[in-house]
């Protein structure tokens, strides 16, 4: 398979490969796994990666998530999809059953949080058995533009405003990466125009059910009719935040390491001495160290429980924060009681 000849699409495809380097630089023949849906962003971005594989180094293979939770048919027609586009790039290809359902229903989350918790958990695993550093996924300026939104409807500080980031850890040997998040979805619709290549379009896109699709249909529209460029002005707000953000919580990480004592906990009195945004990014830093992302609600009750003096307060992932004898520590959780039988 060769680069097509059109120039907006070979630009599109150095740009993808720039993105790649500037947020995990060069592959030197390590592999890198490419989540792809069947739809057009993914497809767009594992053809374009695997005809750059010379400019940027990695070695391309695509893996598909199933969700179990369409329609036969519609899950039938995206792994048919899935399959044939990753052999139209010519790259290994992975297939993956992850059920949603049982997730959310084992949790309080949602089926979309759900899906998205379980996706992730299988690309990881994925990865890690074909040691791929790297998981690249298909996420647009168009994607970036809805999550900002959402962000400010939900209730936002920077971190919701700053969107999704070009890079993130999935674990301590994998990370997460968007190639084309400075993409827009009109552009990989041509690249797969422009491959010959007829993406699957998901049905459940088209549900008013869901907030994002209200935002996709609904919202940006309007707000495309003050402004044009409206989702390239909402992606260019969320870079300039987050490099705010990347700063801040350097500044977070760096107070932290001040605050700790030799047994790695913090004093909660030189805690209370620090401005109430900093006490804000020191425990975030605090949890990230051990894999938990905070909510706004979660930091908040964190922060009440350090200036209550005692207590403790569950956080994500069977942790919890402790404040007890003038000392903040994080502490695993305790484990729910058995069922009886």
């Amino acid at each position: 398979m060769t680069l097509p000849t059109d120039r907006r699409i070979r630009e599109i495809g150095r740009r993808i490969s720039r993105a790649l380097v500037d947020g995990a630089g060069t592959g030197s023949g390590r592999p890198l796994l490419a989540a792809v849906s069947g739809g057009a962003d993914s497809s767009a971005m594992l053809l374009l990666l695997a005809d750059t594989q010379s400019r940027h180094g990695w070695r391309i293979r695509a893996a598909h998530v199933d969700h179990l939770i369409q329609a036969n048919d519609v899950r039938a027609e995206f792994r048919e999809a899935s399959a044939d586009v990753a052999a139209r790039a010519g790259a290994p290809f992975d297939l993956v059953e992850a059920d949603a359902s049982a997730e959310a229903e084992a949790s309080s989350d949602g089926l979309e949080a759900a899906a998205r918790r379980v996706r992730y958990q299988a690309l990881t695993q994925l990865a890690l058995d074909w040691g791929a550093p790297l998981v690249a996924v298909g996420h647009t300026r168009d994607d970036q533009a809805e999550t900002v939104l959402l962000h400010i409807l939900r209730g936002s500080g920077l971190d919701g405003l700053s969107g999704m980031p070009p890079t993130r850890s999935l674990h301590d040997d994998v990370e997460l990466v968007r190639p084309v998040l400075d993409v827009t979805r009109a552009e990989t619709e041509a690249v797969c125009r422009a491959y010959r290549w007829s993406p699957v379009s998901d049905p459940s896109n088209e549900h008013l059910g869901y907030t994002r699709n209200r935002v996709r249909h609904s919202l940006l529209p309007i707000m495309a009719e003050l402004n044009p460029n409206v989702s390239e002005r909402l992606a260019e707000l969320a870079k300039a935040v987050n490099s705010d953000r990347g700063l801040l919580d350097l500044v977070g990480q760096q107070t932290l390491e001040q605050l700790r004592d030799e047994d790695g906990a913090l004093s909660r009195r030189l805690f209370l001495s620090l401005p109430g945004q900093l006490q804000n990014r020191v425990v975030r830093a605090l949890c990230r160290e051990a894999g938990v992302i905070l909510s706004s609600e979660r930091t908040a009750a964190a922060l009440q429980v350090i200036r209550t003096g005692h207590g403790r307060v569950e956080l994500p992932d069977g942790v919890e924060l402790s404040v007890a004898g003038g000392t903040i520590r994080l502490v695993p959780g305790c484990p729910p009681a058995s069922a009886e039988r």
